[in-house]
């Protein structure tokens, strides 16, 4: 089991926050104990601060954003075995259309729009990978897919509304929604600081 953290230096910064570095914990005993893994780290204004990860295949793919809510997302890769070692992560370059290993600076955006606390999930009943995030802009929680994950991805859809949930947050995709009709995402709000199981229904959209 692994956590990506961020450790972060003040809550009040430009782009939401400030961190110091982020990194991964460890875990060998199912959650008990839990020891930090000293030779991976990501810098303050790393493209990967924050991530959001799902295993498909082959590979571990991992989605990831500035520190922060105004950044767009990148995509990078690796293999299982390979999670503790950067120098194997590829990245993905959507302008020269190949995954490019060991340099993260090559990562491009997957699509312009501000990304915070993101999650992604493939959903094997429509064959579709599918990303959650919160947008600042439009202060509510967003959806989108694709039929690959490097994209391209569709238009952004609202699935929960500042309006409707006062300062809320957080959008991190329940497992169950992998083979569902149904989307299920733990939302946080701010006030009552509680966070709630909500769920959307997928709606399939041909092309």
């Amino acid at each position: 089991d692994y956590i990506h953290y961020m450790n972060v230096r003040s809550w009040t910064g430009k782009k939401g926050w400030i961190t110091n570095y982020s990194g991964l914990y460890r875990s060998t005993d199912n959650g008990k104990i839990w020891k930090k893994c000293e030779d991976i780290m990501w810098s303050a204004d790393s493209n990967f601060g924050q991530a959001g990860y799902y295993w498909e295949g082959e590979y571990v793919c991992m989605v990831g954003t500035q520190t922060g809510r105004a950044s767009c997302p990148k995509l990078a890769r690796f293999k299982e075995k390979d999670i503790e070692n950067l120098s194997a992560y590829e990245y993905w370059n959507g302008i020269e259309r190949k995954w490019i290993k060991g340099d993260e600076t090559k990562a491009t955006d997957l699509f312009e729009d501000t990304v915070g606390e993101l999650s992604i999930i493939y959903n094997t009943k429509f064959k579709k990978w599918i990303m959650t995030y919160f947008c600042s802009q439009r202060y509510n929680i967003t959806a989108r897919d694709a039929d690959d994950i490097n994209g391209p991805w569709s238009e952004p859809v609202e699935i929960a509304s500042g309006k409707d949930y006062p300062r809320l947050y957080g959008s991190f995709i329940h497992p169950l929604s992998a083979g569902s009709d149904n989307l299920y995402f733990l939302m946080s709000q701010w006030t009552p600081y509680n966070v709630f199981l909500m769920k959307t229904q997928v709606k399939h959209s041909e092309k």
